[in-house]
């Protein structure tokens, strides 16, 4: 520029025209640990089979552990249940029960005179233990005759019995039923039958076959469960000479009454019934038979040992 020159403004810097710029994508690592050059996009490589199989393998394993371990429980379960109530439960349940088998044999004979065995065999086959405070036992000597009433006489007979005991026949009857013998075969209250208890008694009698056709036995006894409310038992006896116990109970118990009154063995006796529902007891009884006549099994007398040679 020269001196004098009128100033003169710069030109504006001409820039040359900016060009768009080009995004290039970004490279991302593979997926899938896919090779560097692999596409995001790319689909998956196909499963190997071994490894498809060994899953599958793994998998029915474990389904199989699972079925077996909840058969177990179940199993155990039902095994505990079904101890539980077969022992327990279902033997607290049912009833008191012992089986009392009499037998009635000669084993002896002196003219008209038999010497007679009474065996008793006491079993406990129920699963709980059961309690036998009373049992007793009565030999009759039986006389009989011989009838033939017609049909009309044999109905109103029967009628006239259906009330009774006793049974009726049409060609036979009774003409004595004389008290021989009588016996106690327990004593003590706390007598008792464990599961699978047994025991046999035997007591010997005269009987005379002269003045008896046959001669039955007959043994009555009470069972239960539990005894601790039975203090005592107190034996009397009926016109007859049958023996007729009762039972006394211990005042503090439920049953108990003042002065210890005894509670009678019979459904009129509200204690008594009381506590053999609550004990799950019962009275029972059961006979045997054995004809006096000569020549009948059960009057022979035995045969003698052949003496040694």
């Amino acid at each position: 520029m020269h001196p004098g020159s009128p100033p003169q403004q710069p030109y504006p810097q001409q820039h040359a025209p900016q060009q768009p710029m080009l995004q290039v994508p970004m490279q991302h690592p593979p997926v899938h640990g896919g090779p560097p050059h692999q596409p995001a996009h790319a689909p998956p490589p196909p499963p190997n089979p071994r490894h498809t199989l060994r899953r599958r393998r793994v998998a029915a394993v474990v389904v199989r552990d699972v079925i077996q371990g909840l058969a177990l429980i179940v199993a155990a379960a039902w095994g505990g249940y079904t101890f539980i109530y077969k022992e327990i439960v279902l033997p607290a349940r049912s009833p008191a029960a012992l089986v009392v088998t009499p037998t009635l044999e000669a084993i002896g004979r002196h003219g008209d005179t038999i010497m007679a065995r009474a065996t008793f065999h006491m079993v406990n086959r129920s699963g709980s233990k059961v309690y036998t405070p009373i049992i007793w036992y009565t030999v009759r000597g039986l006389k009989m005759e011989g009838i033939a009433p017609d049909d009309t006489t044999y109905l109103r007979q029967i009628g006239e019995a259906a009330e009774k005991p006793y049974p009726t026949s049409r060609f036979s009857g009774f003409t004595a039923l004389d008290l021989i013998g009588t016996g106690k075969l327990s004593n003590e209250v706390e007598t008792w039958y464990d599961p699978g208890g047994e025991q046999t008694v035997e007591q010997i009698l005269f009987i005379p076959a002269d003045r008896y056709d046959a001669a039955q036995l007959q043994v009555e006894y009470l069972i239960t469960k539990d005894i601790h409310d039975v203090k005592a038992v107190r034996w009397r006896t009926t016109p007859d000479g049958n023996f007729d116990p009762r039972l006394v109970f211990d005042p503090a118990s439920p049953y108990g009454s003042a002065g210890l009154a005894p509670a009678a063995l019979s459904d009129t006796s509200p204690r008594y019934v009381r506590w053999l529902r609550a004990n799950h007891g019962g009275m029972s009884y059961a006979t045997a038979t054995m004809s006096l006549w000569r020549g009948s099994p059960g009057a022979a007398a035995p045969a003698a040992a052949p003496e040694a040679p």
